[in-house]
Formats: structure tokens, sequence, C-alpha cells
């Protein structure tokens, strides 16, 4: 039984918005493959030649059922897709497209941008369960941008009103935080809203879901190893056993290991 999608509603006209299964290939056979098949679970659908002209497309798009992205051996730089898809606010599943040779070829890829494997031989029905399986992981990739969100917002904080923002989420109140850090309540106060400002909060409930949710970093993402295998995952390698794979299966499901301090910041061509 198909899934009916989730409907956002325009504001003029209160109509439902349905969403968007948006893909970046130059194979024109792949696309309209994609395209039967966004069309049989309801869903519009945009093509674009290049990758970075289609995360621009996705990013002014209201509701993104999920994004097909090929898979280039000429990309050297997959972080640089995975910080685009950041700074454009795209959180929305990726399903990356793979021909049969790509093999290891591919792991930096998949760890870095991959939610969903699939293959460009693949017939619209098993797209089909490509977009299921991307869609099925919507809240979950939510979740991971808004982690990695509220982590990079953090670490950025200056140190002075770190320490007070973790104060305050201990539950200190000013002049006790004061006293600590040999200031006056004033100063406290005035850092205080900075720090408001900084992590684009407005009350200490709100403060305290962001510290708590950025320290939960390195617990959310998994982090990629590669072994015999495309791709091994383990979600918190401090308390799970390694997830082994020893062949991809036409759609294989996989969270990307997102991490802020391995991720680049430079400019982007058209790919």
């Amino acid at each position: 039984m198909n899934q009916e999608p989730s409907m956002g509603y325009s504001p003029a006209s209160l109509t439902p918005v349905r969403p968007v299964v948006f893909a970046a290939s130059k194979d024109s056979a792949w696309l309209s493959r994609v395209g039967q098949a966004a069309n049989a679970e309801g869903y519009r659908f945009q093509t674009s030649p290049s990758i970075t002209s289609l995360v621009n497309q996705a990013a002014t798009t209201e509701e993104i059922a999920c994004i097909f992205l090929d898979y280039d051996p000429r990309m050297q730089q997959w972080s640089s897709i995975e910080q685009l898809l950041f700074e454009k606010n795209v959180a929305a599943p990726v399903v990356l497209v793979l021909d049969e040779t790509s093999g290891m070829s591919a792991s930096e890829a998949v760890a870095r941008i991959a939610h969903v494997v699939a293959f460009n031989s693949m017939e619209t029905h098993e797209i089909v369960d490509s977009v299921r399986d991307a869609v099925a992981l919507s809240n979950l990739v939510t979740h991971q941008f808004d982690v990695l969100r509220c982590h990079r917002l953090y670490q950025t904080l200056p140190e002075r009103q770190r320490k007070i923002v973790d104060f305050v989420v201990e539950g200190a109140p000013n002049k006790q935080i004061a006293t600590k850090l040999k200031v006056s309540v004033k100063t406290i106060e005035r850092e205080r809203q900075k720090a408001y400002r900084h992590l684009n909060v407005r009350s200490t409930a709100e403060m305290t879901r962001v510290v708590i949710l950025g320290g939960l970093h390195d617990v959310i993402f998994p982090v990629a190893r590669s072994r015999n295998s495309l791709v091994d995952r383990r979600i918190d390698q401090r308390s799970l056993e390694p997830t082994k794979s020893s062949n991809l299966s036409p759609t294989t499901s996989m969270m990307p290991s997102m991490n802020p301090s391995s991720v680049p910041t430079n400019t982007y061509g058209s790919i």
C-alpha cells in the first residue's frame, strides 16, 4: 500500500502543497524512471544536471520528499556537498545513486551524504522503494540537522558566554554565576543576552535544548569506517556493536556521518 505523502498548505490558497522529489543527473532515462516513481507516490518532480543548482532549488522549496544525487567519481571532496546542504538548510533525505562499478571508490560519498543508496540500473518499482525508504527517514534527518546546528552554535560561543550558559543550564541564578566568575551581575546579564542572540533563542528552556542537543552530537551521528565492504557503521561507538555489510542491496538505508570539524568551508562550483 502506498504511503500518503504529508502535505503542507499554501498560506494564500490553503491548498495542499505536494512534496518534491529532486534528482540531479545527466542520464535522461534514469530521470524518467525517477519521475515515474515520484508521480506514483504522489510527489512532484524537479530535475537539474548540476548538484549545486539542485541544492539551491531545494533550499527554496517548502516541502521536500527526498533528493536523488548521482555519484560522480570525478568529485574529490564530497564534504563540500555535505557542507552545502547544511549551509542551505536542506534537511532532506539523500539517495545516492551508484552504478554497478562504483565499488569502494564511492565509500566517502556514501559516508558523507547518503541516507539511502540506490543503483542506476533499478527499475521504476525499485526506485519507488528507494523513495519510500528515504521518506521514512525524514524525521531522523531533520533531527540530525537540528543537532548539528545546535552543536555548531554552542561550539562557537565565546568562552565566557559558554561558561555562563553552562551555569544557567545547571540552574544557577545570575548572582551565583557572578560570584563564581568574579564579575558583576550586570555583566552576567549582558553576556547572557548576547548568548541568547548568538544561539537564536528567547528563553532559558530553548537555550537548554540547544546545549543538550549540541552535547549529543557525538552520540547521534554515526561514524563511517572502511573494512572489506562499502560501508561499515556503528551509531554510538561507546555502546553498540558495529554492523557489517558485505553487499549492498538495491536499496540500502544508512545515516551519514556529519562531523563539523572535518567539513571545510570553500567555494562551490557546478558539478
